[in-house]
């Protein structure tokens, strides 16, 4: 079992070390910027830095260090977000407020300066598993969300057509399922249109309410 969890650690490494990861460093133009930019680049990564930060970040980024200074009050760079890649926060020192930013930033790891190439393949290694965890973990909540929701929607058609047409839930199943291949959508597709005509039905009903004195029979509908 230890063999087989080195060797898991040891492929993740070396995938981020074969990849020639594309890397932005936004850092100030100082000897830690310069440091680190080379440092990375040592290990075959394709670097690119720039300062001030980019509002838009270049096509095809794997990996963004990001520096946090005290001139900056909360940045609120436009590239972050949920599609943003994983980012390396740089403080120069352990803050509160520095470590409170990073986290807001949704950082995936942080380091500190001075800038030291011990520890910086790590930092790396454990941001881009991080990152890669939390989006499978963001996908996995989602399918589940729609899988959720796709019963939800479901038991509704089925109910309806239950109401409708006096028919167990089998058959209004079997009706759902056989109306979605006849048009080549999905069932959840069709449980839609049957929830959207449900509510339509409802309004009609609605609508033509007779009057109090009206002895015309209405249609049911």
């Amino acid at each position: 079992m230890t063999s087989q969890r080195e060797g898991r650690q040891r492929s993740l490494t070396g995938s981020v070390l074969n990849r020639g990861l594309s890397v932005v460093v936004f850092h100030p133009d100082d000897n830690d910027g310069a440091t680190l930019t080379n440092h990375l680049k040592r290990m075959g990564f394709q670097v690119t830095a720039f300062w001030p930060p980019l509002e838009v970040l270049p096509d095809k980024v794997d990996l963004v260090f990001r520096a946090l200074i005290p001139e900056e009050q909360a940045p609120r760079d436009a590239w972050l977000g949920p599609e943003a890649p994983p980012v390396i926060s740089i403080i120069s020192y352990e803050n509160p407020t520095f470590i409170d930013q990073a986290l807001k930033m949704g950082s995936n790891a942080i380091i500190t300066t001075p800038i030291r190439a011990s520890g910086l393949l790590a930092t790396v290694v454990f941001a881009m598993q991080n990152a890669r965890q939390n989006r499978q973990m963001t996908e996995r909540i989602a399918s589940l969300e729609q899988k959720v929701n796709g019963a939800r929607h479901l038991n509704e058609a089925k109910s309806i057509l239950m109401a409708m047409h006096q028919i167990s839930e089998a058959e209004a199943y079997e009706i759902l399922r056989g109306q979605a291949m006849a048009k080549r959508v999905s069932v959840d597709d069709m449980c839609h249109s049957i929830i959207q005509a449900g509510e339509l039905l409802k309004v009609k009903r609605t609508a033509i309410k007779p009057c109090p004195d009206d002895t015309h029979t209405q249609p049911d509908l």
